[in-house]
């Protein structure tokens, strides 16, 4: 009785001391910091940039302040309280959530009258993730148009060796349908598991975004031997016969280790290794948080040399953005010419899009550079960033990255003539796209436009038995999935206008 007469007191807010004079700033787990209001940022895309900004800065458990933000006014007025991102689990506290006794199967409220999730009640999601296990959280990789880091945390949080090894037991002994094959051992990022500071006071002090970026910090470790045994240990279990990595993985940070590289290539690639190096120029990557292509160039040699002492005929799969905040015509174009040069032909590409929290949002949205000081007036070119707004724009860097589609050639011979390169356009091998146009464009077209490629099939037509692909030089399938192109029996439909 006497607690519910408790009433709790307010808090109070007082001006910061250290602004009025010279007095002892207060500790940070005793202060906060004030974003602008919810209908300041509303309103205005340079206080909306300044609040992101903030709030990225502020993402460190260890010395991050609460942020607070006014919303509505008069009666209605309220303070949101955004509270210090929490303290990381340990590994012991790692190991305790995994081993909770989970059902490893959907929910059987989706399942058919058997309790099947075979044909009209199959998830394509849990057939996704039903032989993969998760060996950490979190990523301090800090790549802008991600929102990991506030969801996971930017401090790796690893399970131990004995616990990732009782899962993979647990699946190959209770999973339904289990063949021998663990499509995942991964996380956020491959290669991660168990790297971090070097220094608990550093970390705990520590204000940067990325660990990796501009470069690979001094305090970080970069270990890759406790997931090198992981991989050993998982492989000679008695009815595993293959061990996959789907995880994207962090080349530049497995350069680091040839020995790991070495380990990867050899056992646990499955023909694709998909890694992301978004682009070639520097103008987005330094907006990507991402490192220059030489890191890429680098891993490439590791891979080819390590996939040849196998016997191995294996192929890296990398991802790339169009139209990300900060990349120019130009960029697009030099990254057309790049993979012309390399013999890549990517059936599908992704175009930037915003997605909440991340700090490539709030450049597209504001303009300005938000891992820059924000200023009223920009004080100097990197403050700024170029967007790629409208459809005809981002549809035309869109178009550079799938330069041999017949169907982007007259937007693009178009484009390349307005900007001065011309010399690009012609029949030769040197030529990015020709002068001439087929009389059937044979133009890509996406199936319900998902992440496929539709092979036509003349209507009547009997169609081929589904044949596994095969890793061809040159070639990149689905960059989501590596997926062959899907088979369909519709006939072909007219060529339409790239999206």
């Amino acid at each position: 009785a006497r607690a519910a007469q408790t009433t709790a007191s307010p808090i109070t807010f007082h001006p910061n001391p250290a602004l009025q004079g010279k007095l002892k700033v207060p500790p940070r787990d005793r202060s906060v910091i004030r974003l602008p209001s919810y209908e300041q940022v509303k309103s205005d895309p340079v206080l909306y940039a300044h609040a992101n900004r903030i709030l990225h800065l502020e993402t460190n458990p260890g010395n991050a302040r609460a942020l607070v933000q006014a919303h509505g006014e008069g009666t209605t007025a309220r303070d949101v309280w955004i509270t210090p991102p929490p303290i990381p689990l340990t590994t012991a506290e790692m190991d305790m959530v995994f081993d909770l006794p989970y059902a490893r199967s959907p929910h059987p409220g989706y399942a058919d009258e058997n309790g099947s999730h075979d044909g009209a009640t199959k998830i394509p999601a849990w057939e996704m993730i039903r032989f993969s296990i998760n060996i950490m959280r979190g990523c301090f990789g800090g790549c802008t148009f991600c929102s990991i880091t506030e969801h996971e945390g930017r401090i790796i949080q690893s399970r131990s060796e004995e616990s990732v090894i009782k899962e993979i037991e647990d699946i190959r002994d209770k999973v339904k349908g289990f063949t021998g094959t663990i499509s995942d051992l991964g996380g956020p990022t491959a290669n991660m598991y168990r790297l971090g500071c070097k220094s608990p006071e550093i970390e705990a002090a520590c204000r940067k975004p990325s660990c990796v970026y501009p470069g690979i910090c001094q305090n970080l470790g970069t270990d890759h031997g406790p997931l090198i045994n992981i991989y050993r240990r998982g492989r000679a279990l008695k009815g595993i016969k293959k061990i996959l990595i789907g995880s994207g993985l962090r080349y530049d940070l497995a350069v680091k280790s040839p020995e790991y590289v070495k380990e990867l290539v050899q056992h646990h690639v499955g023909g694709y290794l998909k890694i992301a190096p978004e682009h070639t120029e520097q103008g987005p990557l330094t907006k990507m948080m991402k490192p220059g292509i030489g890191s890429y160039d680098k891993f490439k040699q590791l891979f080819d040399k390590f996939s040849a002492e196998a016997g191995k005929k294996q192929f890296l799969v990398p991802y790339f953005i169009a139209a990300h905040p900060g990349t120019t015509d130009e960029d697009m174009m030099n990254l057309a010419v790049w993979l012309k040069k390399n013999g890549f032909r990517a059936d599908q590409v992704q175009t930037f899009y915003p997605s909440p929290m991340a700090t490539a949002t709030a450049m597209y949205h504001s303009g300005r550079n938000t891992l820059r000081k924000i200023h009223r007036k920009a004080e100097s070119d990197d403050e700024t960033v170029d967007i790629v707004r409208g459809e005809k724009r981002r549809r035309l860097h869109k178009a550079f990255l799938r330069y041999h589609d017949p169907a982007n050639w007259p937007l693009l011979r178009e484009t390349l003539k307005a900007m001065g390169r011309a010399d690009l356009v012609g029949n030769g091998k040197h030529h990015l796209i020709p002068t001439f146009q087929p009389l059937n464009d044979g133009a890509y077209q996406s199936a319900r436009k998902k992440n496929s490629t539709v092979i036509p099939v003349m209507a009547g037509a009997r169609l081929p038995a589904k044949a596994p692909s095969q890793p061809v030089k040159g070639r990149l399938l689905t960059q989501h999935t590596g997926l062959p192109p899907r088979v369909t029996g519709s006939v072909a439909k007219p060529t339409r206008k790239p999206r």
